[in-house]
């Protein structure tokens, strides 16, 4: 085989290798993109292969285009050196380049479609639909328009959902919609999902050959092995310090120790007979404990480990576990019909969207996908000619591929025998992107089987050229200590070739054992480029923005660099710069607040932006204002602007349907229609329009958004935060550009949207030597001389177990039961239980969130080619007492590299740097010396403790090494918030008093969001009709048209506007006449309008007008103290700077005299719950409660 002596062994028979597939896993800084390029000169120069026969697939177009110039660049260098002969057929190449395909996925699928889509009866002249979630919105909102006619839809709604705005209702269905298109086959998936999960236990009463069962047996069988060794330890634990009694029994009760042997006997007994309905084994009960002459410190050691022996199990067991297959098969009934119904309405949603995109000619990326693979499925002749054309198919970044992907390549590459040979490269510590449905169990199946067999062959590179050795070093020692298949997904420590190895040859030119060992000891004496961990520790009883904190403790690390590090490690003649420095961050949410200080202390600085950012929906929302600002007969932006969720410009979807005038544009219908609506409208829309051919154009956004009060719109949503920090990035974005007029910086970002899922991310500067912003995923692929990780304490999402609906590729989908009945002085309320299968999904779930948190990590580390810096922020001093304590308890061997996995579950990556660090002789030594902390921590806290785990820690810490982390070095800093203060003058408040307010207030929409013992949805005490629709006899009347008298007073008063120069006669008859009111629902509020005019005029309506911000029909979430989540609905809420009011009005036929008491009492239950909720949001602030009866014009305050 030739070889190449550039490249390592690895390397070399990556490119050379024939006549088999070839998997190759690349680490980080192998040189992967190299090898690619290299195989494919090999192929055109060697084996006189043209390039156009070369199928080479990527993700990004950015990655397809270095890959492409790259081979044109070795193309160019080869053309001047070989003969005559190969000098025309490389000529050649050079010419068939533009038209190979090497791409990326979707562009490879749209030109097979532009190509061959008309054998499918496809148009080949369609175009990208390249942001359709506005689109898809309001299909939805139009089948609903449909469904809440149907009387099916009713009774499902009513039997799930309290209120009426659909919101949870759509997001499972665009939920099931995502799942379909991440699918191969779909239809057969849902069958599978139907015999294997539901008709197997409904049906064969067991669990056994479910889809579940293996997932259950391996959790069951971890806890066990963790309950186990707890027990062991225990064992040993007792029998070091003498604790006697463990082993003795008494005259009427047994020995722990005989206890627990006998418990894990019969427990291991059933596991290995799968008798899973019998594994919640009692413990008996023993003696009792003797702690004479024994010390505290060993004697809550004993309790403790004796808790872990006794429950660790059991707790598992209880989560995962259903209570019994007779209620699993019930719940899995009334669940299956449920889901049933979703599909229903699913298909039916597709199905609409399709013909919209059909009738248009659009085709959005799921179809692109979805389209080839029945192009390749079903015509033969196409997937034929494919076969017929390429000699191989490269694939980058493997590891990222998902089940349709996958299955398009095979189409192609399997069509006929012999198959084509496939080359993919990818590794899977670097799978980080689940969330668009990557399966790492592809890229995991062949890593375990390549080599195996004799038809493909597994390479493994095993060399990083990226960093220098003492980052690798300082990398391998922490994965060596957390990852493994339990937790990551696959082995570091015990697996050689997943480790990153330094090449002292090729980087080094240690060609001889003397060189070898000079460089080694020039790495020993090295101090400049030592790993760094800087927390910074927030004080008992203070309140400090721990980010903004952080963010100056980064800066001053950032000024100590530039202009002072040398970073060139061996002549040291270059000194760091602003732009050898990257910031990486979890998300974007921070941005702002980095840049202002960064700004404050005169770091420059720059923004990197995805694409993701610019298809935010408030992002969108953003852009279609200044498009319709812009281009008044521009009607997707305008009925955008009109639809969209603002103060002065949101009209109602059935008004703009009854007033748009066909073939008009939506701003002459607007023009055309006799209604004050409209003309308050124009009159907002031209002010506008004045005003940004005067101002620039940031300020024309940020005017706009604080008179609609957008930004507190946004801040309410999910996600709220990072919602408001994409507009004000927007903003960052339109201020570097305030030169521009209105008209090129809709051209600039049209242009910017419009070159798809790959364009070049915008950036937000300051500088050109700057320090870059940007998120760990952007990250991937780069590198960066200084590598500064933040917010190692940043919590990671688990949302995924916790959603209505949770799903999964191999466990299938499940959805929680509900039911309406009385509980306690609730009357018809909504329950909602818990599934008995929840509970193994989301453990399944979020052991996968946790895998993939650990690889991201992994990405950010290996980002840095010279040093790496970690901060983060600690809440106590203790944290690190409690971190040594774990180690010594369960790992106190440094010999054993892995952590157990029993620390090693995390909600965070500051406990994995943490733990893995523990046992380090670099900071063993700094808490033995007590150079950990600043100076004004020793002076606050007693630090013996740490000082006296760090010399037990060191009393067993042996000189275990290895080659690839003996150079390993890590310097930690715990920095108290005054020192910060200190050297670095804090910057004004970052965020304004009424975000905060809101944002506090914002945070209640979502605070439990974990799934508990069951969930209730409040009405009201006395079922006033004031929530639920009673349905008439027809069976078609609509949800909205309902006649019932309290549903009919809420809707009305929601859609009346919060201002007092309303002339009442005129905004009612401009409500009623709406079409979402029958003539019996007008009827009926005709008959009602006394009462309401008169809540018009009273003094609760002027608090609302006069509130900081009054919020109607404001949905909530409350844990009450029994474990169950209230779901309800506020009336109106008002907030203000001293007092939150909570206002309820009522349509409860009373009598006019009614006493107060008797006012008070009659909805004193619901009141007090929601002054309970709104206390624990503001507990500085008054809450009151009024319930205003309309029927009789009183109202009584509680």
């Amino acid at each position: 085989m030739k070889k190449d002596k550039s490249l390592n062994d690895e390397q070399n028979l990556a490119v050379y290798s024939r006549g088999s597939s070839i998997l190759v896993s690349a680490p980080a800084g192998s040189g992967k993109t190299k090898i690619l390029v290299n195989r494919m000169m090999s192929l055109i120069e060697d084996d006189h292969v043209s390039v156009d026969s070369l199928l080479v697939l990527t993700f990004t177009k950015a990655a397809a285009l270095e890959m492409k110039q790259r081979l044109v660049e070795s193309l160019n260098k080869r053309i001047h050196v070989v003969d005559d002969s190969l000098k025309v057929h490389l000529e050649k190449q050079k010419i068939l380049l533009n038209d190979a395909y090497i791409t990326n996925f979707h562009s490879f699928c749209s030109d097979l479609l532009s190509q061959y889509g008309y054998t499918i009866h496809l148009d080949s002249k369609f175009e990208i639909l390249e942001n359709p979630t506005l689109i898809k919105e309001n299909i939805l909102n139009q089948c609903l328009e449909k469904w809440v006619q149907e009387k099916e839809f009713y009774d499902f709604y009513q039997e799930n959902y309290t209120g009426y705005q659909f919101n949870s209702f759509k997001e499972i269905l665009f939920q099931l919609d995502n799942l379909s298109h991440t699918v191969y086959h779909f239809d057969d998936y849902l069958d599978q999902v139907k015999i294997k999960l539901y008709d197997r236990v409904i049906n064969d009463q067991t669990i056994e050959d479910t889809p579940f069962e293996k997932p259950l047996k391996k959790l069951l069988h971890e806890a066990f092995q963790e309950a186990y060794d707890s027990y062991l330890k225990l064992e040993d634990y007792c029998q070091t310090y003498g604790l006697g009694f463990y082993f003795e029994e008494t005259k009427k009760l047994p020995a722990p120790h005989t206890v627990l042997e006998n418990y894990f006997q019969n427990l291991k007994e059933c596991i290995n007979q799968g008798k899973y309905f019998s594994m919640g084994i009692e413990i008996e009960k023993h003696r009792a404990a003797s702690y004479k002459d024994v010390d505290d410190s060993i004697k809550e050691t004993y309790k403790s480990l004796l808790d872990q022996t006794k429950n660790t199990f059991s707790k598992a067991y209880q989560k995962c576990m259903p209570s019994s297959i007779e209620e699993l098969s019930e719940v899995l009934k009334v669940s299956y019909r449920h889901l049933e119904i979703y599909l229903k309405y699913l298909k039916e949603f597709q199905k609409k969207y399709q013909a919209y995109k059909k009738s248009l000619s659009y085709l959005d990326f799921n179809d692109l996908e979805q389209y080839t693979l029945q192009l390749l499925s079903e015509n033969q002749g196409v997937a034929q000619t494919l076969y017929q054309q390429f000699h191989e198919i490269m694939i980058d970044e493997y590891q990222d591929t998902n089940e349709i992907q996958e299955n398009l390549i095979l189409l192609i590459s399997r069509f006929q025998e012999p198959e084509i040979n496939r080359f993919m490269v990818g590794d899977m510590k670097q799978s980080i992107y689940r969330f668009r449905k990557a399966d790492l169990d592809i890229f995991n199946e062949k890593y375990l089987t390549y080599g195996l067999e004799d038809n493909n062959q597994r390479i493994d590179l095993k060399f990083n050229y990226r960093s220098n050795k003492i980052v690798l070093d300082s990398i391998n020692y922490i994965f060596n200590a957390i990852m493994d298949r339990r937790y990551g997904g696959l082995e570091y420590d015990n697996d050689p070739h997943a480790q990153l190895n330094y090449d002292f040859l090729r980087k080094e030119k240690c060609d001889t054992d003397e060189k070898l060992q000079k460089a080694m000891l020039r790495y020993d004496q090295e101090k400049r480029f030592d790993s760094e961990i800087m927390l910074v520790l927030k004080p008992e009883d203070e309140t400090v923005d721990m980010i903004e904190y952080e963010a100056k403790m980064i800066g001053k690390k950032i000024h100590e660099m530039v202009g002072h590090l040398e970073l060139d490690f061996y002549t040291g003649n270059r000194l760091a710069k602003y732009q050898d420095v990257v910031v990486l961050m979890r998300n974007v949410a921070n941005f702002i607040t980095y840049k202002k200080v960064f700004d404050a202390i005169s770091i420059p600085n720059l923004i990197v932006l995805t694409k993701g950012f610019f298809e935010s929906n408030e992002i969108l929302d953003c852009v279609y204002f200044l498009k319709a600002l812009d281009n008044c007969l521009d009607d997707l932006a305008l009925i955008s602007l009109l639809k969209g969720n603002y103060k002065k410009t949101r009209f109602d979807e059935n008004w703009l349907y009854l007033h748009k005038i066909e073939n008009t544009s939506m701003y002459d219908s607007l023009k055309q229609a006799a209604d004050q609506e409209a003309i308050d409208f124009l009159n907002y829309y031209h002010e506008m329009q004045e005003f940004a051919r005067n101002h620039p154009v940031y300020e024309v956004l940020e005017k706009f958004i604080k008179e609609n009060e957008y930004d507190l719109f946004i801040s309410s949503l999910y996600n709220g935060k990072q919602r408001y920090a994409n507009v004000q990035l927007l903003i960052e974005m339109l201020k570097a550009d305030e030169g521009l007029s209105l008209y090129q910086i809709v051209h600039k970002f049209e242009q910017t949207m419009t070159l798809g899922i790959d364009y070049k991310p915008a950036t937000l500067s300051s500088d050109g030597d700057a320090v870059t912003f940007m998120t760990i995923h952007q990250s991937k692929g780069l590198e960066f001389p200084i590598v500064i990780v933040n917010q190692m304490n940043h919590q990671f999402n688990f949302s995924d177990g916790k959603a209505p609906l949770i799903q999964d590729k191999n466990l299938g989908i499940i959805l929680n039961p509900h039911q309406k009945q009385n509980l306690g002085d609730f009357q018809n309320v909504l329950i909602e239980y818990p599934h008995p299968l929840r509970g193994i999904f989301s453990t399944v779930l979020d052991n996968e969130t946790i895998n993939e948190e650990m690889r991201i990590l992994y990405v950010a580390l290996t980002r840095a080619s010279q040093k790496l810096v970690l901060t983060g922020g600690l809440k106590e001093i203790n944290m690190i007492e409690k971190w040594q304590k774990q180690v010594i308890d369960y790992a106190l061997d440094a010999s054993c590299h892995l952590l157990p996995a029993t620390i090693r579950k995390s909600n965070q990556m500051l406990n994995w740097i943490m733990l893995a660090l523990i046992r380090h002789p670099d900071f063993i030594q700094q808490c033995i010396d007590l150079s950990l902390f600043d100076e004004k921590i020793k002076n606050y806290y007693d630090l013996d403790q740490v000082k006296n785990n760090a010399l037990q820690l060191k009393l067993y810490q042996e000189n275990t090494m290895q080659l690839n982390t003996c150079h390993s070095k890590f310097h930690t800093s715990i920095i108290d918030v005054h020192t910060i203060d200190e050297y670095i003058y804090p910057t004004s408040q970052i965020e304004n008093n009424d975000r905060e307010l809101y944002l506090k207030n914002s945070q209640f929409n979502y605070q439990n969001k974990a799934p508990f013992d069951k969930t209730v949805a409040v009405t009201s005490i006395i079922d006033d009709g004031n929530r639920f629709f009673e349905r008439d006899d027809e069976e078609n009347e609509s949800l909205m048209k309902a006649t019932d008298r309290g549903t009919l007073v809420h809707l009305f008063l929601e859609l009346y506007p919060l201002d007092k120069e309303l002339n009442f006669e005129e905004c009612f008859q401009n409500i009623i006449q709406r079409s979402l009111f029958n003539e019996e629902a007008r009827t009926l509020l005709n008959q009602y309008k006394v009462h309401l005019e008169s809540f018009i005029e009273s003094d609760i309506y002027q608090l609302m007008l006069k509130s900081s911000y009054c919020y109607k029909e404001k949905e909530f979430s409350f844990l009450n103290e029994n474990k169950q989540i209230i779901h309800g609905i506020f009336d109106v809420l008002c907030i203000n700077e001293d007092k939150i009011t909570i206002i309820d009005y009522k349509t409860d036929t009373l009598a006019k005299n009614s006493s107060d008491e008797l006012l008070k009492e009659l909805h004193q239950g619901q009141m007090y719950y929601y002054k309970k909720i709104m206390k624990q949001i503001f507990p500085n602030k008054e809450v009151e409660a009024i319930v205003y009866y309309l029927h009789i014009h009183r109202y009584v305050t509680l």
